[in-house]
């Protein structure tokens, strides 16, 4: 017997289930990758929380003025486009949200729903290398390899494989070798 045979679930909803599943990870690890990224930033008046990020990337890579001149400017163009991403991908949390706790949720919708967020965290993945490229091409080799770290725990990859079931892992090995150019 076959799981989907013992509960009696329909192929569809299972699948739209698990893309449901990896949807809500994405998010909480795009949330938790947030909050680490705006930790150690200073809250100082008047001053909006993009500026405390460069500030933070600022402190962490020990930009020069000039560098520092430079990030916030790519950074202004970048933070808009997070910013309306990010108001989309509310939107459809909040309709995936409905959906579910309608009387009778529609799986094809939610599909849909769950393929639309996970198109906007493409977009924002995206928007995060271009991010990067655009701060590491002003960075000196040694800023560089901080950068490399900053983003490696920002995306909290050694969090990841601590909790890894894979005894032996080359992603492991890979991951200790990043930033050492």
């Amino acid at each position: 017997r076959t799981l989907n045979n013992q509960f009696m679930w329909p192929k569809n909803g299972l699948k739209s289930i698990k893309w449901l599943n990896y949807g809500l990870l994405i998010i909480n690890i795009t949330a938790l990758a947030t909050l680490l990224f705006f930790r150690n930033a200073p809250v100082l008046p008047n001053e909006s929380p993009d500026i405390r990020s460069v500030r933070f990337l600022k402190d962490r890579l020990e930009l020069s003025d000039q560098q520092y001149r430079e990030v916030l400017q790519m950074s202004d163009k970048t933070f808009r486009k997070y910013n309306y991403v990010l108001d989309m991908l509310c939107e459809a949390n909040v309709d995936m949200l409905e959906e579910m706790a309608s009387a009778s949720p529609d799986g094809e919708k939610l599909d849909r729903i769950t393929r639309r967020i996970g198109r906007m965290h493409a977009v924002l993945k995206n928007l995060t290398i271009d991010y990067f490229d655009s701060v590491r091409s002003i960075c000196n080799p040694e800023q560089s390899q901080k950068l490399t770290h900053l983003f490696k725990e920002i995306m909290q990859l050694d969090l990841q494989c601590d909790q890894c079931n894979r005894t032996s892992c080359p992603r492991k090995e890979r991951l200790s070798q990043l930033g050492l150019e």
